[in-house]
């Protein structure tokens, strides 16, 4: 019978950026794609925020590949069930390189907001519980709650912060029901949420994230 063996070795990351640090920025985003997304298509429905005053970073997941077969477009994951716990600390070690290499966080001037989008959503939080980074908003758009987390060592981290739970009503992967136990789930981990919920599918509404910018920025 053969052997499955392992190995580190290094990988190039990949992000994209809209706007740039400067004494104007009063907010650095930081917003995790979803599941067969790329970053340069999902960091374009940030762009209508103002590059002096906001600065969108969005990394893409490690593993790329083609959506429906050899002749469709490469798109990008964070982690399949293959091996998960080594993809998953390979994105943690990405994201944290990018984190040390951008320093978003050590402007206390400058508020921070991390959101993911559906799988971007367990991604992120999986991030967060392990290097707890400074954070002043948390926008879950879509997504579920990673199971194998313990995020009880992190409540007091979580309690500080200012979490949004979006949906949408047509989302054919979130039903309703669903969305009460995935904030119930949420309130039970110290993530006290407040329900973003709008008429619209699977997907980022750049109305309706305009519209909580609007509102709480």
């Amino acid at each position: 019978m053969a052997s499955h063996l392992k190995i580190r070795t290094e990988k190039t990351g990949h992000y994209f950026q809209y706007g740039r640090l400067t004494e104007k920025t009063r907010y650095v985003w930081v917003c995790l794609h979803g599941y067969g997304q790329l970053a340069k298509h999902f960091i374009t429905r940030f762009e209508f925020l103002d590059p002096d005053q906001h600065m969108v970073i969005a990394p893409e997941g490690l593993n790329r590949f083609y959506f429906e077969g050899l002749n469709e477009r490469p798109v990008a994951t964070w982690m399949t069930r293959e091996d998960r716990l080594d993809e998953i600390a390979d994105f943690i070690l990405f994201l944290e390189s990018l984190r040390k290499k951008l320093a978003w966080d050590k402007h206390e001037n400058i508020r921070v907001i991390y959101l993911g989008f559906s799988q971007g959503v367990t991604t992120l939080l999986r991030w967060l519980v392990d290097a707890a980074p400074r954070a002043d908003f948390l926008l879950l758009w879509a997504g579920g709650i990673p199971d194998e987390i313990l995020f009880d060592r992190r409540r007091a981290y979580f309690e500080k912060i200012n979490a949004f739970y979006f949906v949408g009503n047509a989302d054919i992967y979130l039903p309703e029901e669903r969305v009460q136990v995935i904030l119930s789930a949420l309130g039970d981990r110290g993530i006290s949420c407040q329900l973003e919920a709008y008429s619209g599918e699977h997907k980022i509404d750049q109305d309706v994230l305009a519209a909580w910018v609007a509102d709480y920025l």
